[in-house]
């Protein structure tokens, strides 16, 4: 799929607020409180919570009907809860929804790529509400919160995301009690064992680049015990740039996550395992070095891609 314009943006951000009045309009006489209220006039008002979000309180349905979820975080989230979204964006790399997600989620129409979202095909799902990535434009935010309440989380950590997408969709509680016993089973991934140390890194035609300690394979890494390694843990970014052959020393963990997204990292993958600097790691010598999926642990903090990741380390610890 190509990427999406915002084509005639003026005329789609005037449609956008008149269908945003009509909704207001329809609402008009609904109360906000933290557990939701409704006008007591009984002609069918729509209740509203309030979420707090990166650009402050959003006030969202109490029981949305037509979400769109943009991101493979947001769409994760909303089908592991029961919600199939309206409308979603493709995976990174892809033109399709992430393949992690298997059957779940092909029945759900793209209105967006990764960059950016398509505002007319936004409109025409008529979404009552909307799930936008934590690293979403703030013009994007604007045209798409012209359109329906959205809800873009704050990403101070990895649990974050998915956290806020569920108490948007009004299933917190429920949300709450399957993370629970999800880092439950992390806790017990390395079956007693000391895990040792680990490190995550997706590799890239250009090399490997690290994957940063606060993304949420490396904190399930944590949960299971594992240290991880200091260039993963120094990170301000999301990944470090790509290492060198010569640098890989820098990765030389007892345990070594390597994600690939497409052909390309496989073949650079491929060439790399040939090369003295790669075969002279502990975690080659040892044989403990796991190939895992790209789009979920580079990609997604999503509930199915949490439980993927959780399944991946008990494998390698049990290998």
């Amino acid at each position: 799929m190509s990427r999406f314009p915002l084509p005639r943006i003026g005329r789609l951000l005037q449609a956008a607020l008149a269908s945003s009045l009509v909704i207001g309009l329809s609402a008009c006489g609904g109360s906000d409180s933290g557990s939701g209220g409704e006008s007591g006039d009984g002609k069918g008002t729509q209740a509203e919570r309030s979420v707090e979000t990166a650009y402050g309180t959003v006030k969202v349905p109490s029981d949305p009907k037509r979400v769109v979820a943009l991101g493979d975080t947001s769409l994760d989230t909303a089908l592991y809860l029961g919600v199939e979204p309206v409308g979603t964006s493709s995976a990174r790399g892809a033109d399709t929804v992430p393949g992690y997600l298997g059957d779940k989620a092909n029945s759900v129409p793209l209105v967006a790529t990764v960059q950016e979202p398509n505002i007319e095909a936004i409109l025409k799902a008529e979404p009552d509400l909307i799930l936008a990535s934590p690293r979403i434009e703030k013009s994007q935010y604007e045209a798409l919160r012209a359109v329906a309440p959205t809800v873009v989380p704050k990403n101070e950590n990895w649990k974050q995301p998915a956290e806020t997408y569920a108490e948007a969709l009004g299933e917190k509680a429920a949300f709450d009690k399957k993370l629970g016993a999800l880092l439950d089973r992390a806790a017990d991934a390395a079956g007693g064992n000391d895990p040792g140390s680990a490190v995550v890194v997706r590799w890239m035609p250009a090399g490997p680049i690290v994957m940063n300690a606060a993304n949420m394979p490396s904190g399930l890494l944590k949960e299971a015990g594992a240290t991880l390694m200091p260039i993963a843990e120094d990170l301000k970014a999301p990944h470090s740039d790509p290492l060198s052959l010569e640098n890989l020393d820098e990765i030389d963990a007892d345990r070594v996550f390597v994600a690939t997204l497409n052909a390309e990292g496989e073949k650079a993958l491929e060439a790399a395992g040939k090369q003295k600097s790669f075969t002279r790691l502990k975690a080659v010598r040892d044989d403990r070095v796991s190939g895992v999926d790209g789009q979920v642990w580079s990609s997604s903090s999503g509930p199915y891609a949490m439980e993927k990741v959780v399944e991946d380390i008990e494998a390698a610890y049990a290998g």
